[in-house]
């Protein structure tokens, strides 16, 4: 059994290891501490491995030519209200989704989390053509595509909260 000077010894050495750790700028992340898009990446494709994507630059493309689908925002009305995606109808459950199995859908939130487990569930539910945007409405901005308000763009969004909205533009943010 060790003696209280090599405990304290060993004490003292941990500490200094996460000091000189910190210094080198060595950090770690705390579950649902994300606070990169390879961290949130990397989450989406580990829990929802199933999940078909879509970019943004495509979603723009789908924009300019015309094709339908349906966009979905799975945020909550505070988050809509400040802006949302052109088209965008937002719903809170799968089970509003009402559409033939083989419709194009498209789905969104602030980062792509929510709406990869609202794709995933509409995936097990056999729609076959369902996409969760990459980046969601913060990558969508981020890049300098409007978003509309009461059907003018608008190049504010809602920032989530202090932790996901590190991912947004500061110059975006509403508040």
């Amino acid at each position: 059994m060790p003696n209280s000077d090599g405990v304290r010894t060993t004490f003292h050495c941990l500490l200094w290891l996460l000091v000189l750790s910190l210094l080198a700028g060595f950090s770690w992340h705390w579950p649902g501490g994300h606070k990169s898009w390879a961290d949130v990446d990397n989450f989406i494709s580990s829990r929802y491995p199933e999940v078909n994507h879509i970019s943004t630059e495509d979603l723009q493309s789908l924009y300019k030519s015309g094709r339908q689908f349906y966009l979905f925002d799975i945020r909550t009305p505070e988050e809509f209200e400040v802006s949302h995606l052109a088209g965008a109808v937002r719903l809170e459950k799968v089970e509003e989704v009402n559409l033939p199995g083989d419709a194009f859908i498209i789905a969104y939130c602030a980062v792509g989390v929510r709406s990869a487990a609202f794709v995933d569930d509409l995936q097990r539910r056999g729609y076959s053509h369902v996409y969760n945007l990459k980046g969601s409405i913060f990558g969508w901005a981020n890049k300098g595509y409007p978003t509309v308000r009461k059907g003018r763009n608008a190049y504010k969004v809602h920032p989530y909260n202090s932790r996901w909205g590190v991912l947004l533009d500061k110059e975006l943010h509403n508040d």
